[in-house]
Parts: structure tokens; C-alpha cells; sequence
């Protein structure tokens, strides 16, 4: 079942069927429940996910308890990419909205795979800097919203 959701999506179709299957062997489908994090901020960063059934936010926590929505992570997309590009820790957290299960993809393995063929590297690297420049500016147009809806002093 792995090999078969990492052979049909966006980013794993890129790998050859042996690379999928190497990669299956270091992955598992995870179900949570609503409300249960696949990660928090700060902890060490090891795996990436894709999202099979579900809804996930992925928030910027703050100092006063509050949190920041960064993205709101829909079936088939890719969440804890920073596992990839070099971040030691997870710079947000992953929240379940709603009962979700996801594909958790050991991060170390899937690296070596990218190395071991830096064409397919390349491209899947590239998607994902798609993705993080996409939720960037995502989150600074909420942020935009936020600031031009407070009233800024005296009328």
C-alpha cells in the first residue's frame, strides 16, 4: 500500500520503482486523531509527510501562547519538508483539524535517494521550493489582512 501512494504522487513519481520501493521500506502510514500534532516545533526534524485523508495546519507558535496559521494542508500535499532542505528542527507545528492519516517518510533515506540521483533531486527539490515560497506568501497576504483590518491610531 506504501509503494503504491508514493508511486501516484506528484513528488515520488519522480523516482525510479526500485527508488520507491527503498523508500517504502523506510515509511508508514500514521493515523491521528483530531487535534494530535505529527510534529511540534523545535523537535528534531526526520521525517516528511504527505497528507492521504484529512486536514492538517501547519502554525508558527508565539511567545504569548497564540499561534500563527501558516498553511492549511490538504489531502495529497507535503508537510515537514524541512527535514529535507538541511533545518536540524521543525520550524512550525503540524496540527490534525480533523481525523487524518498520513504517510511519514524517513527523511535521511529519501535524502540519499535525491543524492544518489541529483536530476531526480533536482526536480523534487525544486517542487518543494515551490511549495515553501507558496505558503510564504500565503502567510505574509494573512498577515497583510490582519495588520490592514486593525485600526492603525486615532480617526
Amino acid at each position: 500500500m506504501v509503494t503504491e501512494k508514493l508511486l501516484h504522487h506528484e513528488l515520488f513519481g519522480l523516482l525510479t520503482p526500485k527508488e520507491v520501493e527503498r523508500l517504502s521500506n523506510a515509511s508508514g502510514v500514521v493515523k491521528l486523531r483530531k487535534g494530535e500534532r505529527a510534529y511540534v516545533e523545535g523537535i528534531p526534524a526526520s521525517h516528511m509527510f504527505v497528507l492521504l485523508k484529512g486536514k492538517v495546519e501547519l502554525r508558527r507558535p508565539t511567545p504569548g501562547g497564540l499561534s500563527l496559521l501558516v498553511d492549511e494542508v490538504a489531502e495529497g500535499g507535503v508537510f515537514g519538508v524541512s527535514s529535507l532542505t538541511g533545518g536540524e528542527r521543525y520550524l512550525l507545528n503540524a496540527e490534525c483539524v480533523e481525523d487524518s492519516e498520513v504517510l511519514k517518510v524517513e527523511s535521511l533515506v529519501l535524502r540519499r535517494l535525491l543524492d544518489e540521483n541529483p536530476a531526480i533531486g533536482y526536480a523534487l527539490q525544486r517542487r518543494i521550493a515551490q511549495i515553501f515560497f507558496k505558503r510564504y506568501v500565503d502567510a505574509m497576504e494573512r498577515l497583510r489582512s490582519i495588520v490592514m483590518s486593525v485600526p492603525l491610531g486615532p480617526a
